[in-house]
This record gives structure tokens, sequence and C-alpha cells, in this order.
């Protein structure tokens, strides 16, 4: 009977490393048919990837679960109602099987970033900055931050201020230790929810520019880059309005930190988003299929001189056995990301060719929504939705296949209005993963952090978004 057993076991460890490969196979799949258009690589990917989310359903969260189940009735529906379904179905697949490629690519660039000293050094630079500069270094900071290791950043720099925002280092003032605490987190939140409108890497972007094909980053920069600059500076002039003046003769002194760790970091960040662009230049790819082949690529670099300076081997050898090993864990932990994110954009691609365009059209007209109304209207509800618990991902991923064209607005104010929605729900929400993240680690309510801390902030920031749009829609 023992080697029967001793079959069985083997057989069910072989299928176990089979099933690890699936998403790494999706991942090949989906490069060699979005690079090279190799349609056994799209067949690849799909198989590969319903594998991964067959062998990883008992694992997923309620909600992933629930897109999910979402996806396969409106599957069903296009059969129904569709004379040609296959096409439909397959771009849908195509799309989920793009953004698990997209997830895990960034996690690979996470890993090495999140082994990397240079990260460590930099992250501590920012955290020991004056109390004057601390906001402005913390939120742009983690907005840099954020471009590399994405809601990394929020565990790496929460950490660092649990560890540094002591009592001693308070002088022994509790009051002073609370106030460190609450404008550090702020900081670090609305640096974070800077991201979506600055990273060209980021998921949102990859949102946007995958259901709005008419536009590119370079595009929509000079538009949501200066929406950018204006969300910084109000949450900065509010950080200083509200500073607790009266303790400001209690903080001890302490010596200015070097700032040569984090200029290294931020020509490092440099470098990779510029790589970005050289591969989406050269090999004449939209910038997130570029994001695809660049941050794996350089992930492993990164890892390698890591590997390089610390000896005991050539670099890259180790760094690709280190990754191989990481990747794992990746891969698993993104489950979640990648059935939501994934998930979301499969409907769109399922509601959009079900939709009557001509009279979604004129429902908008009826509505007398047009230009910055349309813009201000589509980013009120994504933050309305996300209140009661919808994240971002799946509401501006339907929007924006949805309006993609540009009905009753243009298509860049549209997708900036969609980006604010995006970063508004990340400060103000208590049901996202940032805000959830901070919570744990700080031990506070996430209604508190949100509606609380933020609420001011968030009070503020709508209208003069709103505002600005109307401002852009003029100039437009």
């Amino acid at each position: 009977m023992q080697a029967p057993k001793g079959i069985f076991d083997m057989l069910l460890r072989q299928a176990n490393h089979t099933l690890n490969a699936t998403l790494p196979l999706c991942m090949l799949g989906t490069l060699l048919f979005l690079v090279f258009d190799l349609q056994a690589g799209g067949w690849l990917a799909r198989i590969s990837l319903l594998l991964y989310l067959l062998v990883q359903w008992p694992r997923q969260t309620r909600m992933a679960k629930g897109i999910l189940l979402v996806v396969i009735a409106m599957s069903g529906v296009v059969v129904w109602r569709d004379a040609q379904p296959v096409p439909i179905l397959l771009g849908a697949l195509d799309r989920l099987c793009f953004f698990a490629t997209f997830v895990s690519s960034l996690g690979l660039l996470r890993v090495s970033a999140m082994r990397s000293r240079l990260v460590r050094e930099a992250g501590t630079t920012l955290i020991r900055q004056k109390p004057a500069l601390r906001y402005p270094t913390l939120s742009l900071g983690t907005a840099l931050f954020g471009v590399i290791i994405n809601i990394g950043v929020l565990n790496l720099f929460g950490a660092m201020v649990l560890r540094s925002n002591t009592l001693k280092a308070a002088g022994g003032h509790e009051e002073i230790q609370a106030a460190r605490e609450r404008r550090m987190m702020l900081s670090i939140l609305r640096g974070f929810a800077l991201a979506p409108l600055v990273s060209p890497l980021g998921i949102t972007m990859a949102v946007i520019l995958a259901n709005m094909p008419s536009l590119t980053w370079a595009t929509l920069a000079p538009v949501a880059l200066p929406t950018a600059g204006l969300f910084f500076l109000l949450g900065w002039w509010l950080d200083w309005q509200l500073r607790p003046g009266h303790l400001a003769s209690r903080v001890p002194h302490t010596a200015p930190p070097s700032l040569t760790p984090l200029w290294q970091f931020t020509l490092l960040a440099l470098a990779i988003t510029l790589s970005v662009f050289a591969v989406s230049v050269t090999a004449d790819l939209r910038l997130p299929v570029a994001v695809l082949v660049a941050c794996p690529l350089s992930a492993i670099l990164w890892m390698a001189l890591q590997r390089r300076r610390l000896g005991g081997g050539t670099g890259l050898p180790r760094a690709l056995t280190l990754l191989g090993r990481h990747s794992r864990l990746i891969f698993g932990a993104n489950r979640g990301e990648i059935a939501v994110l994934g998930g979301s954009a499969c409907l769109g691609a399922l509601l959009t060719p079900l939709i009557d365009q001509p009279l979604l059209y004129e429902l908008l007209q009826a509505t007398h929504l047009q230009g910055a109304a349309m813009a201000v209207a589509a980013m009120l509800l994504v933050v309305t939705l996300a209140q009661v618990g919808l994240n971002p991902i799946v509401s501006v991923t339907l929007l924006a296949s949805l309006l993609g064209d540009g009905v009753g607005a243009d298509p860049r104010l549209l997708a900036v209005g969609l980006m604010c929605a995006w970063s508004l729900s990340m400060i103000s929400s208590p049901f996202t993963a940032s805000m959830l993240v901070l919570s744990q680690l700080i031990g506070r309510s996430p209604y508190r952090i949100a509606w609380r801390w933020n609420g001011l902030f968030f009070v503020l920031v709508v209208p003069m978004l709103a505002l600005w749009m109307m401002l852009v829609a003029a100039i437009l």
C-alpha cells in the first residue's frame, strides 16, 4: 500500500508545482500575445488564468467572489443576447489576462523594493524631517514610493512612523506624540492618493487607458499633473493651518537627516519610469503594455544589483532565484486584486457591447450634463459608491468603459474626473484597502481616519476639484 500512496503524493506535489506556474504562464502568454501578436500566447494566457482563478477560488474574499460570479452571469447574458458572442467573450477574457499580468509585473517590482536597503534609508529620511517640512516630504515621498511599490508604501512608511514616533522622541509629551501620529499618517494617506493622478505605471492609469483608447499618458499629463498639484497644495496648507502651534516650544530639537538616500531613490524611480517610456517608444507599444515588459526586467536588474553589493554571488542568478522564491507568495497574495481589478475590466468589456450607445447618449442629453458637469457627476458618483463599500476599481472601470468615447464630455476631462474620484475614494471611504491598512497599523477606526481626521480636507477638496474641472473645460 505504500507504493500507491507514494505515487499519489508525488503526483499531488507535481500538480501543485504545475498550478503554481499558472500565473507566470499567463504572464508569458499575455506578453507573447500583446507584444508579438502570437495567438498561441493568447490561448496559453486564457487557459492558465482560468486554472489560476479556479485554484484560488476558496481563498478569495467575498467581494472578489461576487465580482467573478457577476462576470460568469454576464457572460451567459452575452451568449443569450449576441449573435456572435465568442469575440466578445474572448476580448473580455483577454482584458482579464492583461490586468492579471499588470498586477503581477508590479508585484515583482515590489519584491525588489521591499528587500532594498536604499528604500528603507530613504523612508527613514522622510520620517525624520522637521515638522514644517514633514508634510511636503512625506506626501511627495509617499507618491514617489507608491509609483514603485504601490500599496506596500503604506505598510512601509506606517511602520516607520510607529517606530520613530515614540514617547521618548516626543520629549515625554503624549500630546506631541498623538499630534505627530495624526499629521504623519494623513501626510502618507494623501500622498498615496496622489499616485492615481501622477503615476504612469499605476493601476488607475492602466484602467483609464485600457478603456479609453483615444487617450495616452502624454495627453492626460497636462491636465492630471496640475490637478495633483492643487490636491497636494491644499493638503499642505490645511496641515499648516491645523498645526498645534502651542506645542512648538516643547518639540525636542533633532539634527536634520542626510538627503542623499532620498535623492538616490528618486533617481532610481525616475530610471524605472523612463525605462517604461523607452520600451513604449522603441517597441511601439501602448504605455500599459510597456509596463508589462519593463517592470519585470527592472525588478530583475534591481535585485541583481542588490545581491552583487551583498556579495556571495554574481548577482543575476541569485536575483532570479530570490525573485522566483518570493514570486510564489506575491502571485498567491495577488489573487484578490486580480479578481477584483481584472473582473471589473472584464465586466466593462462584456457590458459595453450590450449597451445601446445612441440610447445612452440620448439619456445623457436629457440629464443636461455636459462637459465639466458630466465629469464632476462621474466623480461624485464614484466617491458616493465608495462610501457604501463599492471599490473605485469597479465603478471607475465600468464608467470609463461606458463613457470611453467621451459621451457628453471631452475624454481628457472625463478621465481626470475619474482619476480624481479614485483619489478621493482612497482618502474618504473607510472600506478602501489604503484606509484599512492604516487602520490596522495604528489601531484606529477607519471611520475615524476617513471622516474625522480627514473630513475637513475632503469637504474642501471636492468643490475645489469641481471648480478646477470647470476651468479646464473652458480651456480645452
